[in-house]
């Protein structure tokens, strides 16, 4: 019973060691939010037939750009990152990002065909919301991670993506991606618009068949991408995510489903219950 105990307390202690942490120590306004909590339950009890979706709408996804001529390319791929302890929100384009983990997560923040670093990162307490400004003509993505993969110049597509594109009209248009990867749930929605909503919350990380998992470049298993880079599938992890979430709700592929909706003043919220980063 005593070795017992002692191998729960180490198992606990190492546990604790390894979570993430925020870089340097978090000024004393990040530990509060200004932001009323999500109910990610009434959010996704709106009927989606209520609500406009779309298979694609004004999403440019990463990669398009080498794709398609027609799309011009309004950046230049970051060499170093900008972080935030979270944006002034004055009423301009943005998202908040609602932590639901349990402990500081931090969030970054791509351009379209920018891999090797993010252009923008932060990091939330728990259970705190904060806002991130976008520009004009934004197009990218944001995702979960930690400092050590995310910022080492090295490519970590392999996550769950919250797709975001700001168009000439300044409208928004996201989506959940679970293409590249998953590694936990995104809830988004409109908040302005009778809250259209995509995404899902619940935990799909466990009991998927063999072959479904890959791992990050931190160590940590989550569900491996639905699409190989020449576009061919694989069926084992989308079909996973088909029955466990729904092809109307998030990209498992390009093919199913319509997975976007769109935010006239060009901002979206998002919720971003436990997952693996």
């Amino acid at each position: 019973m005593m070795l017992g105990s002692l191998i729960s307390v180490a198992g606990l202690l190492a546990l604790a060691s390894a979570l993430p942490a925020p870089p340097g120590t978090p000024p004393p306004d990040t530990l509060s939010s200004s932001y009323p909590v999500p109910d990610p339950e009434a959010i996704m009890s709106v009927d989606p037939s209520t609500f406009t979706s779309y298979k694609k709408g004004g999403l440019i996804r990463s990669g398009e750009q080498a794709a398609n001529a027609s799309i011009t390319k309004r950046w230049t791929c970051s060499t170093s990152s900008i972080f935030t302890w979270g944006d002034s929100d004055n009423g301009g384009k943005g998202v908040t990002i609602n932590n639901a983990d349990n402990d500081w997560r931090g969030f970054y923040i791509y351009h379209n065909s920018c891999d090797n670093l993010p252009w923008k990162y932060i990091w939330i307490a728990a259970g705190q919301t904060k806002f991130v400004s976008l520009p004009d003509m934004f197009q990218g993505r944001i995702v979960r991670g930690v400092d050590s993969s995310m910022l080492s110049g090295q490519p970590q597509n392999l996550a769950s993506w919250f797709e975001i594109t700001i168009d000439s009209a300044g409208v928004m248009w996201g989506d959940v991606s679970l293409i590249r990867g998953c590694d936990g749930g995104i809830l988004i929605w409109n908040p302005n618009d009778g809250n259209a909503w995509k995404g899902f919350t619940q935990w799909i990380l466990d009991g998927a068949p063999n072959g479904a998992y890959d791992k990050k470049n931190d160590g940590q298993w989550v569900l491996k991408y639905t699409e190989n880079w020449d576009g061919s599938i694989n069926t084992i992890p989308r079909d996973w995510e088909i029955q466990k979430v729904g092809s109307q709700y998030v990209y498992v592929d390009d093919y199913h489903g319509n997975p976007v909706i769109s935010s006239n003043n060009g901002r979206m919220a998002s919720y971003w219950p436990a997952g693996r980063a």
